[in-house]
């Protein structure tokens, strides 16, 4: 395959894999120190050989001793260049501020130094070139210059180094100084966000297809896997991968990696794409970021456009202030980014730069920069106390805290956890980890494998539940509840029917609720009858002790009494629930005690025969097929006897209610 010269660590190496990227103003010796270091001149294009400056971004290895390896990335210096620039910032590990010790700190200088703190790039060193230029005294004060303006920053106490890339003095106190900033790195691992490659050049080669390089991050992926190109999802698979011109089978999270697609060609990628695994990352217009302005002559007050630069990737963009106070030069506060173009691929933790369309001392075009907070932002007036809160809380970088917060943003309808791994960016096993540990301590309530709800959301619901409940109770005082299906379907229709079911399960743990079946009610429920249905109930419970089993129609009994059917129907479901009448097949009801008579009778004809058929059924009760039928039902449900084609046999004695 291809050889992409940004590589990362050798095969078998023992040391981290990191990336150099170097920073500072045009014309401070920068790709000839790099062409010092490893041999290799970076400039690559005819306009940089014939313009002596860097356009494009250029990579080689830089061996050192013992085996330790960086990637090194040297980056445009020209202010017209900077978006570059910021791209091969993007996934440092470490940052070579070169500053010509004949001409000291430039305007270029403190822009590119400004934007790897944006960016996060807190190790490096400085080098001093051209250091034969000038005498020790020069370099003494270039030296103090330099730390001067590193003083109030994350890189105030990086070594800095003298050296001259025309004579070679110092270039091996460079190397020295950067074998032990490898040395002493932190480890830099698979840190479980999902797979990704910003990407930063991309070529064909012959009888290999489509090329691309970057920095790679998060989850390993191997050669065979499935992969797309965001933004529009477009599918690929990695055909081959090559860490510094070697063959390898998976990816290094912090390794430069070329990475030989198939399934798309050179034409459909460019510089700015994003590499990542289907369906992990989430394409996003509007995202919420923490900002720090550092422009020196305007604040941010209300809303502004920018050039917007995150990974390798540029969009025009719209910063918009949220909350009431305006972010003054180098304050920091919060931001809604709205995106012009093609969706951005983000996850929160990631780091932009902003730049406007003047220059401003010191700090050239670069406005400021931030962190990506929220990629799925609530749409909210951006003045809301509430919502500044809400990033308040997810700036703190809690994971834990960030599920929790989403979930109960969510309310009613609850956050699937697909959902919140595409916001989050957390693996499956640290997002189950923080789900569980929220769900033990009662703040989240875990549906189901793939739903989650808040607390808050879960005990409006609980609240609505019981209320719907008692005010049924209050309707229907003749009913023993309500239907389980009818109770949950009060709830707003963005709840599923797995979180209502979970939520009357947790209400019967508490007592609230008691559940028969399909029927629900409030513990405290009993139902009553006021007078005049005590008095009714009576005439039904007499009326139907002496029909017996010549039990008469509810229908009958309201044509003759003038009674309405559906109260005479809820009376004596009442009675049924009492234990006076039994409720059989065809909407009859039967005395209770007349019906344990016939069970005794008909366990008594199971002595003399081992079948029971309906004729010898009539004969035994003396009524019409009209009961007999519906009482042969119900000795079936009460599993005294079980159909066998037209007769019955016996299976108990004792009826189940």
């Amino acid at each position: 395959m291809a050889r992409d010269d940004a590589s990362g660590q050798a095969s078998g190496a023992n040391s981290p894999s990191l990336v150099l990227g170097t920073a500072g103003h045009i014309d401070h010796g920068k790709t000839s120190l790099v062409r010092a270091l490893t041999g290799r001149d970076l400039d690559r294009l005819p306009e940089e050989k014939a313009r002596g400056i860097t356009i494009e971004l250029g990579f080689a290895p830089l061996e050192l001793s013992d085996g330790l390896r960086l990637a090194l990335v040297d980056v445009p210096g020209h202010e017209r260049f900077v978006r570059t620039m910021v791209a091969g910032a993007s996934g440092l590990d470490l940052v070579m501020l070169v500053v010509a010790a004949d001409e000291g700190v430039m305007p270029q200088t403190r822009e590119h130094l400004a934007i790897c703190e944006l960016l996060g790039v807190e190790r490096g060193l400085v080098v001093l070139t051209k250091s034969d230029l000038v005498d020790e005294e020069m370099i003494e004060l270039a030296t103090e210059e330099v730390r001067d303006t590193l003083s109030e920053g994350p890189l105030a106490d990086v070594p800095i180094v003298a050296a001259s890339a025309e004579t070679g003095e110092g270039v091996e106190r460079v190397r020295e100084t950067l074998e032990g900033l490898i040395r002493s790195a932190p480890k830099r691992g698979d840190d479980g966000r999902p797979s990704r490659l910003f990407i930063d050049r991309t070529f064909t080669k012959h009888g290999f297809g489509a090329v691309v390089t970057g920095t790679w991050s998060g989850r390993p992926r191997r050669v065979g896997d499935a992969i797309v190109l965001e933004p529009g999802a477009r599918k690929a698979k990695i055909r081959g991968l090559e860490r510094h011109g070697e063959a390898v089978l998976e990816t290094e999270s912090g390794a430069r990696i070329a990475v030989n697609l198939q399934g798309v060609g050179t034409d459909e990628i460019g510089r700015g794409d994003l590499l990542t695994e289907p369906g992990a990352v989430l394409a996003t217009s509007t995202f919420d970021a923490s900002l720090h302005w550092i422009a020196r002559k305007t604040g941010l007050e209300d809303a502004a456009s920018v050039e917007l630069l995150t990974g390798t990737a540029e969009r025009r963009a719209r910063v918009a202030l949220i909350g009431a106070k305006p972010i003054g030069p180098g304050e920091r506060g919060f931001g809604r980014i709205h995106v012009d173009g093609p969706p951005l691929p983000l996850l929160p933790g990631d780091r932009f730069v902003l730049r406007g369309f003047a220059r401003d001392a010191g700090v050239g075009s670069t406005l400021g920069g931030g962190i990506v907070l929220d990629v799925a932002p609530p749409h909210r007036r951006r003045r809301d106390p509430a919502l500044h809160a809400e990033l308040e809380r997810m700036s703190r970088g809690d994971s834990g805290e960030g599920v929790a917060l989403r979930i109960q943003r969510a309310g009613l309808r609850g956050m699937t956890v697909a959902q919140l791994a595409l916001e989050t960016g957390l693996d499956p096993r640290a997002l189950d980890t923080a789900l569980a540990t929220l769900d033990g301590s009662g703040m989240v309530l875990r549906v189901d494998a793939s739903l989650c709800l808040g607390k808050s959301a879960a005990e409006r619901m609980m609240s609505d539940l019981v209320e719907s409940l008692r005010s049924f109770h209050t309707r229907e005082p003749l009913q023993p509840g309500m239907p389980r299906a009818a109770l949950t379907g009060t709830l707003p229709d963005n709840v599923s029917s797995d979180a209502g079911a979970l939520l009357l399960k947790l209400l019967a743990a508490k007592n609230e609720i008691t559940i028969r079946g399909e029927i629900v009610a409030c513990t405290d429920f009993e139902s009553t009858l006021d007078k005049g249905q005590t008095e009714l109930a009576n005439e039904l419970r007499d009326r139907f002790a002496r029909a017996g089993l010549d039990a008469p129609a509810l229908r009958t009994i309201a044509e003759e009494t003038d009674h309405d059917e559906r109260r005479l129907r809820e009376l004596a479901h009442y009675l049924e629930r009492n234990r006076v009448l039994v409720a059989a097949p065809d909407d009859l009801f039967f005395d209770r005690a007349s019906v344990l008579d016939l069970i005794e009778r008909v366990v008594s004809h199971f002595d003399r025969s081992d079948e029971l058929n309906t004729q010898a059924l009539k004969a035994m009760i003396g009524t019409s097929r009209r009961t007999a039928m519906p009482l042969m039902a119900l000795l079936d449900d009460l599993q005294i006897t079980r159909r066998d084609g037209s007769i019955r046999r016996l299976i108990g004695s004792e009826p189940r209610w």
